[in-house]
């Protein structure tokens, strides 16, 4: 009885132990296949150059993570993601693209591909992420000029020569590595959040948004000087030039777009989300202050304005004011244009009214509003008072990455919706 119970207990004992080591094993496995938490460093392979950026990883639970770009300041909450074995897709918030990545446990990198669906100019990169690097560029020498201030910049592509405001201050040491942030200010908007460095001589700045994939590098030839090369996404790098000026400044974005002669009006009608054709005529909007933007959810300085807007409406729709978006998509189907603009309105809290305007093409959009002069940028946003009169349009959209300009805009604009409203 005793040596049976014996071996009956020593091959319990060996049952018990195997399982736990399987146990630990198929633990230790499941850990080598998530991702470690904490700030990593990304890149995109361009035309003859490496994008790099940052992003956090988060478990939130046991299965999947929560990715949030880092642009600075900005951060964007990539929480869609799903996972087929160890390849993670990551839906690039509301934009149309996603990046498709496999994560070897054994090199602890997450190597694919961010791809951009777009109506006229889809694309892809190859992309590649570290964690536990909060480094953006491996730029650490220390800077030869302080490049913080104003800059009057041209960009030059196959002859022609366009304008911009360079914008940039030194970073607060306490964000993710790096001692430069700004922007690039145009007649029609801005290049959103830049991040980087400054090392030796050399000007080194990034974006990605998830739409879209800027890249600055520029050499000072003295501290007034810089000579430098821009990518966007899979495109051919552009010649930009700029010169330090305080008192350089772009063409008022109030004079581009306006009412061709012999208008003081202007009118639509476009089906919004359910279907439902709106015009101005409907008398939900009779004798209030209007704002109509124009829009794409694939824009992401539209989504900037998108922000304001909300805030606005939200403020001061229960005073009288009204805003309807016309949105213009990457798609000419309803079905699918609504699928992405309701998830646009989830996404940014949007509670006012937002219509199915067309496909996504200036030319187009100026076809289904030939009162206007053109149709010039995405956003463009136009102001009527309470008779229906058309009192300014603003074309473009210049969002916080831009800082006092961007402040200055919205203590414009609302002073001035306050004054529409009194009337």
């Amino acid at each position: 009885m005793t040596k049976h119970f014996s071996i009956f207990f020593i091959s319990l004992l060996l049952f018990v132990t195997s399982t736990c080591i399987l146990s630990s094993c198929d633990s230790k496995k499941e850990n080598d296949m998530k991702l470690p938490n904490g700030i990593w460093r990304a890149t995109l392979q361009q035309e003859g150059a490496t994008l790099p950026f940052n992003f956090e990883v988060n478990y939130q639970n046991d299965t999947l993570p929560t990715f949030t770009l880092i642009n600075g300041e900005e951060k964007i909450i990539l929480d869609n993601v799903t996972k087929n074995e160890n390849t993670y897709i990551i839906p690039m918030h509301i934009f149309e693209g996603e990046i498709i990545a496999e994560w070897n446990p054994n090199t602890k990198k997450l190597n694919g591909k961010w791809h951009r669906r777009s109506f006229t100019n889809a694309s892809e990169l190859d992309f590649s992420a570290t964690p536990n690097t909060k480094t953006r560029f491996e730029a650490n020498q220390k800077a030869k000029f302080d490049l913080s201030g104003k800059w009057e910049t041209y960009f030059v592509s196959q002859g022609d020569s366009s304008a911009a405001l360079g914008v940039f201050e030194k970073t607060d040491p306490t964000l993710v590595d790096g001692n430069l942030k700004g922007t690039f200010l145009t007649a029609t908007g801005d290049y959103r959040y830049l991040f980087g460095s400054v090392s030796n001589d050399s000007l080194y700045l990034s974006c990605f948004d998830g739409s879209h994939a800027f890249l600055f590098v520029a050499k000072a030839e003295d501290k007034n000087t810089l000579k430098g090369k821009f990518w966007a996404g899979k495109g051919q790098p552009i010649d930009f030039v700029s010169t330090r000026n305080p008192d350089f400044s772009l063409p008022k974005a109030d004079t581009l777009t306006y009412l061709k002669e012999g208008y003081e009006t202007i009118a639509f009608e476009f089906p919004n989300l359910e279907g439902k054709l709106i015009s101005l005529e409907n008398p939900k909007y009779d004798g209030k202050v209007k704002i109509i933007q124009l829009l794409g959810s694939w824009c992401p300085n539209c989504m900037d304005e998108t922000n304001f807007l909300t805030e606005l409406h939200t403020t001061y729709n229960q005073k009288g004011l009204e805003i309807i978006g016309l949105a213009y998509e990457q798609t000419e189907d309803f079905e699918d244009a609504k699928k992405r603009l309701n998830r646009m309105k989830k996404r940014l809290n949007v509670d006012y009214e937002i219509l199915f305007a067309g496909r996504a093409d200036k030319q187009f959009a100026a076809q289904t509003l030939p009162m206007l002069n053109h149709v010039m940028s995405f956003p463009t946003t136009i102001f009527i008072d309470k008779t229906g009169k058309v009192r300014k349009i603003h074309t473009g959209f210049s969002g916080k990455g831009t800082g006092q300009v961007y402040e200055n805009y919205v203590e414009k604009t609302t002073n001035f919706v306050e004054q529409l409203l009194s009337e």
